[in-house]
C-alpha cells in the first residue's frame, strides 16, 4: 500500500486538491495519524471541502 505522501503528491499532480493543500497535509502530517490525512485527502477531493473543513471532519470520524 502507498504511504500517505505519495498519495498526496499524486492527488495534486492530478489536480484534484491544490498545491497549497498538498504542502498543508504534508506539514499536518507531523501531527496527525496516517488514517486522518488519507480521510481528509479524500473529503478534499470527493466532497470539495476546505483544509479546515476537512481537518474538523476528520478529527470527527477518526480522531488524532
Amino acid at each position: 500500500m502507498r504511504d500517505a505522501a505519495e498519495l498526496i503528491g499524486k492527488a495534486v499532480t492530478n489536480k484534484q486538491i491544490t498545491r497549497s493543500q498538498g504542502a498543508a497535509l504534508l506539514r499536518h502530517r507531523r501531527h496527525h495519524t496516517e488514517g486522518h490525512l488519507l480521510l481528509m485527502l479524500r473529503v478534499m477531493h470527493d466532497k470539495h471541502m476546505s483544509f479546515k473543513d476537512a481537518h474538523e471532519y476528520a478529527m470527527k470520524h477518526v480522531g488524532r
